[in-house]
C-alpha cells in the first residue's frame, strides 16, 4: 500500500487551516476580555473579563453612585442634599460594558481590542419623574419668601425691620444639572431667582425720614386754652404705625381711639374736672355742696390736630376747650328733695374690738351714698370684697350652720341695719337672705346676712325723691338714717312662731372648732310690711322666714380656736 504525502499545495493548505483555527481561538479568547487599556469614568478595567470588570466597577464607582448630592443654593451659602436613590438616580454597570466584550472575526476590531484604548463614561439610569418630584419638594423648602421692610414705634422710639429679597429655585434646569453631574460630581449649584420685597429698604428709609423719626423726636405740647401738657413719644407710640399702600410706599396710620385716650390722660392733670354736687349731713341737717363746672377738650376732634403737629416744626397742638357740666348739678341735687329723715334704725352689738372695727369700716363705706329715684343699692357692690387691705379684721361668720372665723365677720349686722332702713323707707326689697339660725339681737324675720360674693342685700329707691344713706357707729350701736322726702308710712307686724324645733349637742375635736354654748331653737315666722300713703294702704307684703335650730357645739380639742 502506498502512503499519501502532501505536496507543496497540501502543506500550504494545512498551514492556512492551522492559522484559521488559531485565529478563531484567538478571537474567542480576546472576545472574553475587556480591551487592554480600557477604562470607565477613570476606572481601569483593561484585560479583565466582563464579570471581573463589573466587580471592579461596582467596587470603584458604586460608592460614587450612592453618595449624597449637595445642591448649593446659588451664592447664598445655603445648601441641601439629595439621596440619589430617592431621586431615581442609579448606575447601570451592565449597560456600561455593552460592546466592550464579545466575539468578532474582524481583524481590525481584534487589533483595536488588543492594542487600542477604550474610555467611556459609566452609564446611568435617571427616573426623571422621581427626580423632578424630589427636587420640587426640596426647592420649595429651600426657597425664602421676600420680607417687606417695616417701620415700628415702641417705647417712644422709631425703629425698623430690614427688607430682604426672596429666593426661589427653578426645578427643570436643576433636574438637568443634577442628572448631568451624576455620579462624577457630588456638588451642583442651583440657579436662583431673586424676588424683591413689595416694601423695599429704600421705602423704609424714606418713611423713617419723612414721618417716623420726626414723630418720635420730641414731645408734642398740648395747649388747651392756655393750659399746657406734654404728650411724650412714649405716650404717642402705641397709637402710631405705618402700612404700605398699593404702590408699596409706607403711609402713617393713627389709632384714633388710642391717641384720644392718650390726649385725655395727658390733659387730665391740667384741666379742671367737673365736680358733682354733694349732699352732706352737717349739724344733723342736709346741706348741698354746690357743683362746679369743668373744662374739657373733645379728644376725638383733637386727634387730627395732634397728628399734624407730629411733623410740624413747632410741635404744638392748640386745642379748643368747652365747659364740662357735672353729672349732678346743684339744681338737680336740690330737686332730689333730700330734706328729712324718712327711716332710721339702730342695732346694738356685743363688745368685740375686731368685730367693732369691721362695723366701723363697713358703715363708713356706706355713709353718704346717694340713690336717685329708680336706682338700686347693692351692699356687695358698695363694700366690695372684705379684705385686710381695706381695714377688715377676722371675726365670726356662719357657714353651713356653724360659726367659723373669716375676714369681715360681723358685717351682717351692718347688712341688717341697711335692710331695716330699706324696709321703713318703703324701698323695693330686691334681694336679701336671713341668717341660717336666729340671732337674738336682730328682729325676727327682719334681718339680712351678706357674704362676698354670693349673698347680697339689694334694694331699689321706689320713691320720686333721692335717698341719702347715713351710717355711723357709736355707743355700741350701728346707727342708720335715710334722708329724703317723706311719702309713705311703714309698719312692721310679726306673726307668732311656728314649727318650733330643737337643735342638738355636738362635740368637735378639730383645732378649727368654734364653740357655740347655747342651743337655740329653730322656728318659722312671718313678718308683714304695710305701706300707707295719707292713711290709705298702698300695699301689704308678707316675708316668711324659716330659721334652722342652732346646735350646741362643744370643742374638745385643747388647741381649738378661742
Amino acid at each position: 500500500m502506498t502512503k499519501w504525502r502532501p505536496g507543496v499545495a497540501g502543506w500550504v493548505g494545512l498551514g492556512l487551516l492551522a492559522l484559521a483555527v488559531a485565529y478563531v481561538l484567538l478571537a474567542v479568547v480576546v472576545g472574553r476580555q475587556v480591551p487592554t487599556t480600557a477604562s470607565v469614568s477613570g476606572v481601569a478595567i483593561g484585560g479583565l473579563t466582563r464579570d471581573a470588570a463589573l466587580a471592579r466597577l461596582a467596587a470603584e464607582l458604586g460608592p460614587r453612585g450612592s453618595a449624597p448630592v449637595t445642591v448649593a443654593v446659588g451664592a447664598t451659602g445655603r445648601s441641601f442634599t439629595l439621596d440619589p436613590g430617592a431621586g431615581g438616580l442609579a448606575l447601570d454597570l451592565p449597560a456600561t460594558l455593552d460592546g466592550v466584550t464579545g466575539f468578532t472575526l474582524d481583524p481590525a476590531t481584534l487589533w483595536r481590542h488588543v492594542t487600542g484604548s477604550v474610555e467611556r463614561p459609566v452609564v446611568t439610569r435617571v427616573d426623571r419623574e422621581a427626580l423632578t418630584r424630589l427636587l420640587t419638594e426640596r426647592a420649595a423648602a429651600a426657597a425664602v419668601a421676600p420680607v417687606d421692610g417695616t417701620v415700628t414705634f415702641a417705647g417712644g422710639s422709631a425703629g425698623s425691620t430690614p427688607a430682604a429679597a426672596g429666593t426661589s429655585l427653578p426645578v427643570e434646569p436643576l433636574v438637568d444639572r443634577v442628572a448631568a453631574a451624576y455620579p462624577m460630581t457630588t456638588t451642583v449649584t442651583a440657579e436662583v431667582v431673586t424676588t424683591p420685597p413689595a416694601v423695599t429698604q429704600a421705602r423704609v428709609d424714606a418713611a423713617l425720614a419723612a414721618f417716623a423719626r420726626p414723630a418720635m423726636s420730641a414731645p408734642v405740647t398740648l395747649d388747651a386754652g392756655g393750659r399746657t401738657a406734654a404728650l411724650t413719644p412714649a405716650q404717642l407710640s402705641p397709637a402710631l404705625s405705618m402700612r404700605p399702600g398699593a404702590d408699596g410706599a409706607l403711609a402713617p396710620v393713627v389709632d384714633r381711639a388710642l391717641l384720644a385716650t392718650a390726649i385725655t390722660e395727658a390733659l387730665t392733670p391740667v384741666l379742671a374736672a367737673p365736680q358733682d354736687a354733694r349732699i352732706v349731713i352737717e349739724n344733723d341737717a342736709p346741706r348741698i355742696v354746690p357743683s362746679v363746672d369743668g373744662v374739657s377738650v373733645d379728644a376725638a376732634g383733637a386727634v387730627d390736630v395732634v397728628t399734624a403737629a407730629l411733623t410740624a416744626p413747632e410741635r404744638t397742638a392748640r386745642l379748643a376747650t368747652t365747659v364740662s357740666a357735672p353729672s349732678l348739678t346743684t339744681a338737680a341735687a336740690q330737686a332730689l328733695g333730700v330734706t328729712e329723715v324718712v327711716a332710721s334704725f339702730d342695732s346694738r352689738f356685743p363688745d368685740n374690738p375686731s368685730r367693732t372695727a369691721n362695723l366701723v369700716t363697713a358703715s363708713a363705706a356706706i355713709d353718704g351714698t346717694l340713690l336717685k329715684p329708680g336706682e338700686t343699692f347693692s351692699l356687695n357692690d358698695t363694700l366690695g370684697e372684705r379684705t385686710e387691705e381695706k381695714g377688715y379684721r377676722e371675726g365670726y361668720v356662719i357657714e353651713s350652720g356653724r360659726l367659723v372665723k373669716g375676714t369681715g365677720g360681723g358685717v351682717s349686722q351692718v347688712s341688717t341695719v341697711v335692710y331695716n332702713l330699706a324696709w321703713f323707707a318703703a324701698a323695693d326689697l330686691v334681694e336679701h337672705t336671713p341668717h341660717s339660725f336666729y340671732i337674738s339681737r336682730y328682729p325676727e324675720g327682719r334681718e339680712a346676712t351678706v357674704y362676698w360674693p354670693t349673698i347680697d342685700n339689694r334694694f331699689r329707691n321706689a320713691s320720686p325723691h333721692g335717698m341719702l344713706l347715713q351710717m355711723w357707729v357709736a355707743d355700741d350701736q350701728v346707727h342708720g338714717r335715710v334722708w329724703s322726702t317723706k311719702v309713705y308710712d311703714v309698719e312692721a307686724t310679726k306673726g307668732a312662731r311656728s314649727n318650733v324645733r330643737s337643735g342638738t349637742s355636738l362635740s368637735d375635736n378639730s383645732t378649727a372648732c368654734v364653740p357655740q354654748p347655747e342651743m337655740t331653737p329653730g322656728f318659722d315666722v312671718t313678718v308683714t310690711r304695710t305701706i300707707r300713703q295719707n292713711g290709705a294702704v298702698v300695699r301689704s307684703e308678707d316675708y316668711p322666714t324659716s330659721y334652722q335650730p342652732e346646735d350646741r357645739v362643744v370643742c374638745t380639742n385643747p388647741n381649738h380656736q378661742s
